[in-house]
């Protein structure tokens, strides 16, 4: 059985089972998912490389998804110094041009997979995702290879584009903001769900409201016009996850 390896790091694959495995250890990470039995998944892991470096010793990075990395994200990979007197080293960071700290090379290799590149406005929670695959940004340029803006945090994130709405975490959603049908399909889903939840769900969506069960992309006042609105769809939503 041929296993691709989908992480930034050399190393040896090896198959197991796991009910679990969404956890990194290490040198200890997971490649992939490959079958899920319910109370167990057939998962691959990768044991990572170490090799020698100035100061010891240090994981093995894939020379070639580091190319690829500093080719198409618009970012690259270095150290970020930090604390006191820069006395701490985050070794293979994924940098802004400016050297603002986005992440790991991991956050990196994220990066290049989902076709997304460094947005200079807001490097840190907030990625350009391009309509080329693989972050192949330079076969479209402009407006029209710019599929939207990614708000993220370690929490979770959305895509934002022209015609969804500008994320507000303050929004109340009103039903005259919406479409008859799409406040109808809001009404029923809430319902639904607290019908089948238990006393904690309840409590918890009688506290959220309707607002529990409307997408982050479809929960503001102002429709996205343009891709500055979008940028600013992805910021609110990068601090309010952070």
């Amino acid at each position: 059985m041929f296993i691709k390896n989908q992480t930034p790091y050399k190393g040896k694959l090896r198959l197991k089972f796991e009910k679990n495995p969404h956890y990194s250890s290490g040198a200890n990470k997971l490649n992939k998912v490959h079958l899920n039995l319910g109370f167990t998944k057939l998962v691959s892991r990768l044991k990572i490389n170490y090799v020698k470096t100035e100061d010891g010793f240090g994981q093995e990075i894939d020379p070639v998804k580091l190319e690829l990395i500093q080719m198409y994200t618009d970012g690259k990979i270095g150290e970020h110094k930090f604390g006191p007197n820069n006395e701490h080293t985050l070794y293979n960071s994924f940098l802004s041009q400016d050297g603002t700290y986005i992440g790991s090379i991991e956050e990196a290799w994220w990066y290049f997979k989902n076709g997304m590149t460094v947005c200079d406005e807001y490097p840190r929670g907030v990625a350009i995702v391009w309509r080329t695959a693989y972050g192949y940004k330079t076969v479209l340029s402009g407006i029209d290879g710019v599929k939207g803006y990614y708000g993220y945090s370690h929490r979770g994130g959305n895509l934002f584009q022209i015609g969804d709405r500008l994320f507000d975490e303050n929004y109340v959603p009103k039903k005259e903001d919406y479409p008859e049908e799409e406040w109808d399909g809001y009404v029923k889903k809430f319902t639904k769900t607290y019908q089948k939840g238990d006393e904690f769900d309840q409590e918890w969506l009688f506290l959220d409201g309707i607002t529990s069960v409307i997408p982050f992309k479809r929960r503001g006042k102002k429709v996205i016009e343009n891709l500055d609105d979008a940028l600013q769809a992805a910021i609110n939503m990068s601090k309010y996850l952070s």
